[in-house]
């Protein structure tokens, strides 16, 4: 019994040093850290808000930590952060009204009854805090917040329009609309009778209390305010941008000039210097500033100027929380943030990829001294040459075609240097209006894009540098091409997503450049396999599976091309799944009818992930009959249920979703299968299953439909399972529905004509 012992301690102990991968079913948050805006001081702690993101940075032994709602937060994109001393916790207030509270050891407490409550105006415009209570302006009032407590004290609905709130021990201060407003808080705070006007001003930007005095700020000086009455006197004059109270110094500022004082009776330093800075927080002789994409950095006052006292503070991430485009190029993700067609056209431009754990960043270009005005946003694609890992090329929808050599600007393509040119030939702006939507190599190379919203749309950089143009009068003039589809049998197919020539148009070009004997189609409406007509309002995208087959996502639901060959017939049929009622009625319903699909891609096992607009993820099985999983915003870590695109790792598994809120993946059971089977391919993880794990166990390794067996010691077969490319998942249980108990068992891997067999071993402790 001791040598049967023995032996199991000593294989777990190996096993324990060979077996490292990330577990099956597990999620990762991609979150950014790069552009910061505000922080506050803990002690020792700095807490820094990046991006609507959470960072920590310990001053004494150098520790950055990150949050997310993975691990510690409730919710995701923060608005406000505030400590109080007295409650010795972080207020985290996020835009959608949700509150959680912070303490030092890491524990959160989630305050959500704003967040729920069923009432206009909840959202939060400003924070004060005054001992260890948090006051909350909203647009019905203010909120009071005992973080000692961690608890809801009152709601206060009053009829201003809040722009700042200050509170000192006796009253509370409103900056409002109508003027500044005060009321004791030993009267009844809730009737608006008891609120007293203390001056006129209707343009206080912010307030705060420093030495028993009111400190207001408005667009043309710093004001000493007596608190209850109208005596005021100016402080500092200029276009101040920030103001804030911290350690035992008022100090604000601007891009120009940042003013310090100890002593509101007598005069400040005022040290001028050009910087980015929007936030300062100061901890004895180190001042902390929010250098917006510079990241976080201490600073110490030498002479009349600031001098950096160490390293930025800025961790490997994405440099913005934008997902419109991801895709997988070896072990390279490719990210560009995209363009939001729905109100607002001006996302900030933003390329970057990740790699071996670290983010790259993309440079941008300088903008021209002959165009000032020129605005780069709205990346709408990012590729990689094929034969060049360090060349890439971006789109900007308005905004041309970049070049980048190892993540670096190296050329812009305008209307003086290519075939793009602007929509808008007349305006003194015509430079923002050059609609570049779109990017695809071919299979020789060839770096398509499109032009939208031009009568010749389509252009193509060839390999040597030259351009060609072909024509097409199905595209003249055409709103929004996102989506070009080389496919494998060499038929082209691009999407008009949107307006009144949207449709997926088809080409076959026939290998060459000459347009007169290419074939085309504009197919706008989509007529199914039982004659069921449908007229999108938006064509989304295009997928071949691994089958050859093209799926298509619109606002009307999905549907299927299951042979390309076809395509050009204008009585095309195209294919709608259905899926089996399996209630005796025989009947069967489409799969997402009526979903809005934005974006589809498949994993290993050919199953298909789909991304939607408003209802999330979802991944459905190879035939279509069955949905293995439908993640939310609400009911998983997804962080948005408006999901962008979707890029599937075939190795890993890891399936990546970009969304509107920025990126995270999930670790899925599909990977590439090996094309043969060998013992020395195949990791069965986690190994040993430890007491407190109750995940799936992963082999890993195999290749396509390998027969998997669990086999006791004693030969008897405890489970039997297919793989799902190259991995197959157990969960733990017989297939009588029991968890197995404590052993070693045998893993038999067979090759699907049972040719070959593969024997290793799964150490498991209950």
């Amino acid at each position: 019994m001791i040598r049967k012992l023995l032996s199991l301690t000593l294989l777990l102990f190996v096993l324990c040093l060979t077996s490292a991968a990330q577990q099956l079913g597990t999620w990762r948050m991609y979150l950014s850290y790069q552009i910061a805006t505000k922080s506050v001081v803990s002690g020792s702690t700095i807490y820094s808000l990046m991006n609507g993101n959470l960072l920590s940075y310990d001053t004494e032994d150098g520790e950055v930590q990150t949050y997310d709602h993975l691990g510690v937060l409730s919710d995701g994109k923060i608005a406000y952060i505030a400590y109080s001393k007295e409650a010795d916790k972080l207020l985290i207030v996020y835009s959608n009204s949700n509150i959680d509270l912070l303490d030092k050891d890491g524990n959160v407490q989630n305050l959500s009854a704003l967040k729920d409550k069923r009432i206009l105006g909840k959202e939060v415009s400003c924070v004060c805090i005054n001992g260890s209570m948090a006051y909350l302006a909203t647009g019905f009032g203010f909120v009071e917040v005992d973080m000692k407590e961690g608890v809801f004290r009152n709601t206060y609905k009053l009829s201003y329009t809040i722009t700042s709130i200050a509170a000192s021990d006796e009253a509370v201060f409103l900056g409002t609309t109508e003027g500044i407003w005060y009321c004791m808080k030993a009267d009844n705070m809730q009737i608006e009778g008891n609120w007293k006007k203390q001056l006129d001003w209707t343009d206080i930007t912010n307030m705060c209390f420093f030495q028993g005095k009111l400190m207001a700020m408005n667009t043309q000086a710093l004001f000493v305010l007596d608190p209850y009455s109208s005596v005021n006197s100016t402080y500092s004059k200029g276009k101040y941008t920030f103001l804030k109270n911290t350690g035992n110094q008022l100090i604000w500022g601007n891009n120009k000039q940042i003013g310090i004082t100890s002593d509101v009776t007598s005069s400040a330093t005022i040290i001028t210097i050009a910087n980015k800075w929007t936030d300062i927080s100061n901890t004895g002789n180190t001042y902390w500033m929010s250098e917006q994409e510079q990241g976080l950095r201490g600073y110490r006052i030498d002479g009349n100027t600031f001098v950096p006292t160490g390293e930025v503070i800025q961790p490997s991430s994405p440099i913005r929380d934008l997902g419109y485009m991801v895709n997988w190029v070896g072990d390279r993700l490719l990210v560009a943030g995209g363009i939001n067609t729905v109100g607002s056209y001006n996302n900030p431009a933003t390329s970057m990829y990740y790699e071996n754990g670290e983010w790259t960043n993309f440079t941008e270009m300088e903008i021209p001294a002959e165009y000032p005005s020129f605005k780069l946003i709205n990346t709408t694609d990012l590729v990689q040459d094929p034969l060049d890992d360090t060349h890439h090329f971006a789109s900007l929808y308005r905004g041309g075609l970049c070049e980048y050599r190892n993540a670096k600007f190296i050329k812009h393509y305008n209307h003086e240097n290519s075939p793009l040119h602007s929509i808008m030939e007349t305006s003194s702006r015509y430079y923002n209006y050059m609609m570049c939507s779109a990017l695809s190599y071919d299979a020789d190379g060839n770096l398509w894009m499109a032009s939208s919203m031009r009568d010749s749309v389509l252009h193509v950089l060839k390999p040597d540098g030259k351009w060609y143009n072909p024509y097409y009068e199905e595209l003249n003039g055409v709103s929004l091409v996102d989506k070009i589809l080389h496919h494998s049998s060499g038929i082209k197919l691009i999407t008009s997503r949107r307006i009144e020539k949207r449709g997926i148009f088809c080409l076959d070009t026939k290998g060459t450049e000459r347009t007169t004997d290419d074939k085309t189609i504009m197919h706008q409406t989509i007529v199914n396999q039982d004659g069921t007509i449908y007229l999108p309002d938006q064509f989304f995208c295009l997928y071949e599976d691994l089958e050859g087959m093209v799926w298509v996502g619109t606002s009307s639901g999905l549907f299927v091309i299951e042979d390309v060959s076809g395509i050009f017939d204008p009585n095309f049929q195209f294919t709608q799944v259905k899926v089996n009622r399996n209630d005796g009625s025989g009947l069967a319903d489409y799969l997402l009818n009526d979903v809005s699909i934005a974006c589809i891609t498949s994993d290993a096992a050919n199953r298909k992930w789909i991304g939607t607009q408003n209802s999330g993820a979802y991944l459905i099985s190879a035939d279509g009959q069955e949905m293995i999983h439908h993640f939310t915003a609400e009911d998983s870590p997804l962080l948005s249920d408006n999901v962008q695109s979707i890029a599937v790792h075939p190795e890993t598994g890891e399936v990546v979703f970009g969304t509107d809120k920025g990126l995270c993946s999930f670790i899925s059971d599909a990977t590439a299968p090996e094309e043969e089977l060998k013992k020395s391919n195949v990791v069965v993880f986690p190994n040993p299953v430890t007491p407190d794990y109750n995940g799936p166990i992963t082999i890993r390794g195999l290749v396509a439909d390998t027969e998997v067996k669990i086999i006791s010691t004693g030969g008897q077969l405890v489970w039997n399972g297919t793989s799902m490319g190259g991995t197959c998942a157990w969960d733990g249980l017989a297939n009588n529905g029991r968890r197995v108990s404590s052993g070693i068992y045998h893993v038999v891997a067979n090759t699907p004509d049972g040719g070959k067999a593969i024997v290793t071993r799964i150490v498991i402790v209950r």
